[in-house]
C-alpha cells in the first residue's frame, strides 16, 4: 500500500537524491559532484518521501513558488520506478490537495528525457509552455517542458 511521509531529517533525503541512477536523471552540467551535495533545507521545501508498505520508492521535493504553487521534482529509486512509482505520483496528488492549501502543481522536464515527459502526464500532468534552452546538460543547451496539475474543482 503506497503512503507518503514528510522526511524528518535530511539524511534520507540526501541518500535518495545521490543514489547514482537519480543523480543522472536530476543534475545538470552545474550541479556538484554527488559527494558534495547537501539537500536544501528551507521552509519553502519539503521533501515527500513514498513507501510501498516499509518499502522506500524515492520522494518528491515540493517547492513552494508562491502561497498556491508548488513546484516538484521527482527522484524514484530503481525499485520504486515502474507501476507502483506512478501510482505512487498520482496519489501524490491527492495527498498534496488533502494536506495543503496548493492550487497548482508544477514540474519542468528537460525535452531529451522522454521517460520523465510520459512519466508527468501519465500521472496526470498536462503541457503548459518550454522554457527555451534552460537546462544544461552534456555541454549542450536544452528546452525545458512546462507540466501542470491544477486541484480539481470542489476540493
Amino acid at each position: 500500500m503506497i503512503r507518503f511521509e514528510v522526511a524528518a531529517g535530511l539524511d534520507i533525503v540526501r541518500l535518495v537524491m545521490t543514489e547514482p541512477s537519480v543523480w543522472r536523471g536530476i543534475t545538470d552540467d552545474t550541479c556538484p559532484p554527488a559527494e558534495s551535495f547537501r539537500p536544501l533545507a528551507l521552509p519553502s521545501i519539503q521533501y515527500v518521501l513514498a513507501f510501498d508498505d516499509e518499502e522506500l520508492l524515492g520522494l518528491w521535493m515540493l517547492a513552494w513558488q508562491n502561497g498556491v504553487t508548488i513546484d516538484i521534482h521527482t527522484c524514484l529509486l530503481p525499485s520504486g520506478r515502474g507501476p507502483r512509482g506512478l501510482e505512487a505520483a498520482k496519489r501524490l496528488a491527492e495527498w498534496i490537495w488533502e494536506n495543503t492549501r496548493c492550487q497548482r502543481i508544477t514540474t519542468s522536464v528537460p525535452a531529451y528525457n522522454r521517460l520523465a515527459l510520459r512519466f508527468a502526464e501519465r500521472a496526470g500532468m498536462t503541457r503548459f509552455g518550454v522554457n527555451e534552452k534552460s537546462f544544461l546538460k552534456h555541454g549542450k543547451l536544452h528546452d525545458q517542458i512546462l507540466l501542470g496539475l491544477s486541484r480539481p474543482e470542489g476540493r
